[in-house]
């Protein structure tokens, strides 16, 4: 999956994981959970997200001169 979509997944768990410390009286089971799932969405990004080229490390990997 794209690197992109996969930061604006993450972003997003964030974003709500924050609103809904204001949003509702949470207690420490929402903020230990939530805050695992944000940990894990953004591992997510780093794992499985792909770049541009497959297997590319670096950005002159990606563009190799002609």
């Amino acid at each position: 999956m794209k690197r992109q979509t996969l930061a604006f997944i993450a972003l997003a768990i964030t974003i709500f994981y924050g609103v809904g410390f204001a949003a509702f009286d949470t207690g420490r089971a929402y903020a230990v959970l939530g805050a695992t799932l944000v940990t894990v969405s953004w591992i997510a990004v780093g794992v499985f997200g792909q770049d541009g080229a497959r297997g590319a490390r670096t950005p002159a990997e990606r563009r190799p001169r002609t």
